[in-house]
């Protein structure tokens, strides 16, 4: 028998405007339908309502509970050398105290995952894996090296991803003095109610926006600066689900491995290099060895078999993730041929349309007079480039209060 997922950290405080509780909640929803088992914990699609819910992450603030991803702490004077070798860029060159985007790949040079890692010190790395537990593949790579070692923190931190165009004004309103002067990327500490809460100017929104890590303990203090942040700005600062992840990441062509890409690999049609992801800019091919560079040089030279874009499709149709892309055969007999596939999709509360991501066979990436066949009824799709938006707040320093 699956066992049911348990009620994340901060649930309660997320659905608390309009949400439901959380046994009622669980009582009318079906797993994989309304919410996801995120490493045993409940993540809504919705809470309340999905456009309110994008809503406050344009033109407010709103929380994610980032709790249940799984956090790995590296350390040692070999750290940083065993995150080169098992990452596409070299980590070891990121300036204490910042964060960056790492990836890594298997021998065949396929995404094994991504994560974010906050360095904070040459010897001592925070890696936040979002689903995959990688602690032993982690810990097999360390056996290469004399002084590195890894630790699961995950029942350690909890977290939240405080997003939004008020999300600074918010943690200015906590306190945290100067917070608006963190650049993107930047990760630093400040006191709260007698304990620490660590802050990076990150985010899987595109937009403004934060990831703050604490002590569990310190959840309760947390809740009550939010709500003595919303009583000083007079704004509501409400939870936001699955559905408003997806269609914030899409609109900045964000990848999530596993839903864009396979994670274990079980169908190669599925498995996708960095590079047939649009992230051959989060690869370095001119350092030393790291794992699955060799099968990287081969693809670099010899071609890629997929390529990365957008799709929009004006159609109200019942569109799925998976959805299989066409164009008509050259034959004229009616028949079509498959040119790829769109792994994610979100309709698009601003465009009134659907919008994602497209994968398509490389010698199809100039195809045009696309279609999704649904019911066997025909429906047009216009392959566009990435991102849809692009927010200048996102990157602005001093960040807008």
């Amino acid at each position: 028998m699956t066992e049911l997922a348990k009620k994340s950290l901060f649930y309660d405080f997320l659905a608390r405007y309009g949400g439901t509780d959380f046994d009622s909640y669980m009582a009318r929803s079906v797993q994989d339908e309304d919410y996801l088992n995120w490493n045993g914990h409940t993540l809504p699609y919705v809470f309340e309502d999905a456009e309110k819910e994008y809503r406050a992450v344009r033109e407010g603030c709103a929380l994610f509970d980032a709790t249940p991803a799984n956090k790995y702490r590296i350390t040692g004077a070999d750290a940083g050398a065993l995150l080169d070798y098992m990452t596409t860029r070299a980590m070891s060159r990121l300036a204490p105290m910042r964060a960056t985007y790492a990836l890594w790949c298997n021998p065949d040079g396929m995404l094994n995952d991504d994560a974010m890692l906050l360095k904070l010190a040459d010897d001592d790395f925070l890696l936040m894996a979002a689903e995959v537990d990688h602690l032993d593949y982690i810990a097999g790579l360390s056996e290469r090296f004399a002084d590195a070692r890894v630790v699961d923190e995950s029942q350690w931190w909890a977290g939240l991803a405080v997003q939004g165009a008020k999300s600074c004004a918010v943690l200015a309103a906590f306190g945290f003095s100067g917070v608006e002067h963190l650049r993107p990327y930047d990760i630093k500490y400040f006191d709260l109610a007698g304990g620490r809460v660590l802050v990076a100017r990150v985010g899987f929104t595109g937009d403004l926006g934060y990831e703050i890590w604490f002590e569990r303990s310190l959840a309760p203090a947390i809740e009550a600066a939010f709500l003595a942040a919303e009583a000083a700005l007079g704004l509501q600062i409400s939870g936001y689900g699955l559905t408003t992840i997806q269609l914030c990441r899409m609109e900045s062509g964000m990848i999530v491995p596993g839903w864009d890409t396979a994670q274990t690999f079980e169908d190669p049609e599925f498995e996708r290099s960095p590079f047939e992801l649009a992230m051959a800019w989060n690869v370095d091919l001119d350092r030393d060895d790291f794992v699955g560079r060799d099968a990287l040089l081969r693809e670099q030279a010899e071609g890629s078999r997929f390529v990365m874009r957008g799709f929009e499709i004006d159609s109200q149709c019942d569109l799925l993730d998976g959805t299989e892309l066409f164009v008509s055969s050259d034959g004229g007999d009616g028949g079509v041929v498959q040119v790829g596939t769109l792994p994610s999709v979100s309709w698009s509360h601003d465009a009134g349309r659907w919008i994602g991501l497209s994968s398509l066979r490389t010698q199809h990436a100039a195809a045009s007079d696309c279609f999704v066949l649904i019911d066997d009824v025909r429906h047009a799709c216009r392959i566009v480039d990435l991102p849809f938006v692009k927010s200048d707040r996102r990157r602005e320093t001093p960040a807008p209060l």
